[in-house]
């Protein structure tokens, strides 16, 4: 009895370890339109807005780059800056969460540092840019 316990616990040990393990990968059309989605659709956004944000508008004056290319005038980097959802495998992967607030999470952060845009770098690193 004792000895199915423990291998009943190393199988589900494992199984929770080994499914964050999945290769999968992020649409970036996915990941804009849940930012648009996010910033013009969200009463919930509306409200926090004006209380936490440092600027008026701040999504309108912050830009999100996913490539450095895209950036088409001279900048610095000012900061850099990374998103690590706290996830538990079984019951959410990390994907989805990424999916839904990378970008958003990027923008609030390049406001309040009072950058004017954002470079995604990959999944979880982003830098956070000043124009000249």
């Amino acid at each position: 009895m004792e000895k199915q316990l423990r291998n009943m616990f190393l199988l589900g040990s494992a199984v929770f370890l080994l499914s964050g393990c999945t290769v999968s990968y992020i649409n970036t059309d996915t990941l804009k339109q849940n930012y648009e989605k996010k910033i013009h659709h969200t009463t919930l956004l509306g409200k926090l807005r004006s209380k936490t944000d440092v600027r008026k508008n701040t999504f309108d004056h912050v830009q999100v780059f996913l490539n450095e290319n895209e950036v088409q005038r001279n900048f610095e980097v000012t900061a850099y800056g990374s998103y690590t959802p706290l996830i538990l495998p079984i019951i959410r992967p990390e994907r989805p969460r990424l999916e839904k607030n990378l970008l958003w999470k990027a923008a609030r952060k390049a406001s309040k540092l009072n950058a004017d845009g954002v470079i995604i770098d990959n999944k979880n690193d982003f830098r956070v840019i000043k124009f000249k």
